[in-house]
């Protein structure tokens, strides 16, 4: 299924289908973050006396509705973080409060290894080359059952990123529809926020519910996470600590792990709502289930950091047959950036002979992400006939606008309670650095923080990898985002 690009003119959840709606909706702009001082100020001028300064007000609708067409028409093509934590400290209070800024003379000693630490310090997003949008995954506390807690919990981060984001207007925005994304990207330069939820346990009981984050502005909805809930069944990394985190579910028999009732139904109840379902940390049961409910019922699927099974045989990664039903049902895949998480684990036989042939490889760094990323990305290129359901197809004919279709979107996951990549060289690393020689700080630092994203990119560009996938992704998720608004209440 091939989704396109919405013809719509749309700003801060305004739709605006013609000039004349413009002339009515124009005074709902006024503190809208896409126009800077001056133009709020000549937005409360024209509002002032209507019958006086009607010609400045039709010209300035005119210039607004034409500067609105003009964004909702241009493609997107930003590094776009899928989903991130700054607001861990809340559900979890040994967490460093995050989106705070340090004093650039002292910065933080921060090293790759900083699980249980913040590294989202608002330095590191502005302005930030490697990642123009980021999405906020908010969460509760893994055993929460009290569902008005779990609500609150929420509700409070929310509230934590709005007035952060209300004191430093400047330099950020929150984007709570695609329009808004559209319009921020193209005509300011500040940093996106888009909402998330991680975790939809004692959230999602109702269709009222999925509405109600819906009028929050929440694109998607991770609906598992590390348990099993009422809603389905959890993804168990191998080791017997995993096991025991989500012992319930290691003791369910495979056929006990599926998606349940209500899941099925929570599923529904976002689409309907025009909330995407992110079918990540969902284990294979489940996993299988909900693309089965989404296919039925002409629902993209969309997974914002699972791994590709191929490589990492674990429950968290995605089977070559379900990264092509994703792909099919007009979904797409985004990877963890960790190359600590996305060390190979018992890979196939194919993937492990051409590790062994990698030149300089560095296990647990970048290396290891840019490996499965280039494994993913050429899985999709040799089934682009599969993918779009014609044989004729292939990556030589398809059209820039297809290749959207091909997008993979990375997560960051940082304050996700995990470490990130290792460098390659230098202390922590897997060779020595040679004198003389100039290395990317990724390389010489590991992931230490989000102000590293960027060298990330240009390492990576460095080596000759294709970043247009990456980039597309931004574009890729806009779209779906769309369609569900679009075709909310009829799924």
């Amino acid at each position: 299924m091939r989704i396109k690009r919405r013809s719509e003119c749309c700003q801060t959840g305004i739709e605006v289908k013609s000039l004349n709606d413009m002339l009515f909706s124009i005074g709902d702009l006024k503190n809208n973050d896409i126009l800077n001082t001056e133009e709020k100020k000549i937005l409360r001028l024209t509002t002032t006396s209507a019958s006086a300064f009607t010609s400045i007000r039709l010209s300035l609708s005119l210039s607004l509705f034409l500067l609105m067409q003009t964004a909702q028409s241009q493609t997107i093509h930003e590094f776009m973080d899928l989903q991130i934590h700054p607001t861990m400290h809340i559900a979890h209070r040994h967490f460093g409060a995050g989106l705070t800024y340090f004093d650039e003379n002292t910065p933080p000693a921060l090293t790759y290894k900083h699980r249980f630490k913040n590294v989202n310090y608002a330095n590191y997003w502005e302005d930030n080359k490697g990642s123009r949008i980021f999405v906020i995954g908010f969460l509760t506390k893994e055993r929460i059952r009290n569902r008005q807690k779990a609500r609150d919990m929420i509700l409070e981060q929310m509230k934590y990123v709005e007035e952060f984001v209300q004191k430093h207007s400047d330099k950020f925005a929150i984007a709570r529809s695609p329009g808004e994304v559209r319009n921020l990207v193209t005509q300011t330069k500040k940093t996106i926020i888009i909402y998330s939820i991680e975790g939809g346990k004692a959230l999602i009981g109702s269709a009222e519910d999925a509405q109600f984050w819906a009028n929050k502005g929440v694109a998607f909805i991770t609906l598992i996470h590390l348990l099993d809930s009422e809603l389905g069944s959890s993804a168990i990394r191998p080791g017997i600590i995993n096991s025991i985190i989500n012992l319930k579910g290691a003791l369910r028999s495979k056929k006990n792990r599926g998606l349940t009732e209500l899941g099925r139904n929570a599923i529904l109840w976002l689409a309907n709502a025009g909330i995407m379902t992110d079918i990540t940390h969902m284990s294979d049961s489940t996993r299988a289930d909900a693309l089965d409910l989404m296919a039925e019922k002409g629902i993209p699927p969309v997974s914002t950091h699972a791994m590709f099974k191929p490589i990492q045989n674990i429950e968290l990664g995605i089977s070559e047959t379900d990264v092509i039903r994703i792909y099919q049902g007009g979904g797409f895949m985004s990877l963890p950036i960790s190359g600590v998480s996305m060390k190979p684990y018992r890979p196939d036989s194919k993937y492990q002979a051409l590790l062994d042939r990698q030149p300089e490889y560095c296990n647990g760094s970048v290396d290891t992400y840019r490996f499965t990323y280039e494994a993913l990305k050429s899985f999709l290129s040799e089934n682009v006939g599969r993918i779009f359901n014609d044989a004729t197809k292939t990556m030589d004919n398809l059209s820039e606008d297809e290749k959207i279709d091909l997008a993979i979107g990375f997560q960051s996951d940082f304050n996700g309670w995990l470490n990130h990549s290792r460098p390659r060289y230098g202390k922590g690393g897997c060779f020595e650095a040679a004198p003389g020689a100039v290395y990317e700080p990724i390389e010489l630092q590991g992931l230490a923080h989000p102000g590293l994203l960027e060298s990330q990119w240009k390492w990576m560009a460095k080596e000759d990898v294709d970043l247009d996938p990456i980039k597309n992704a931004s574009e890729k998720f806009l779209r779906v985002w769309e369609y569900f608004i679009e075709k909310k209440g009829g799924f």
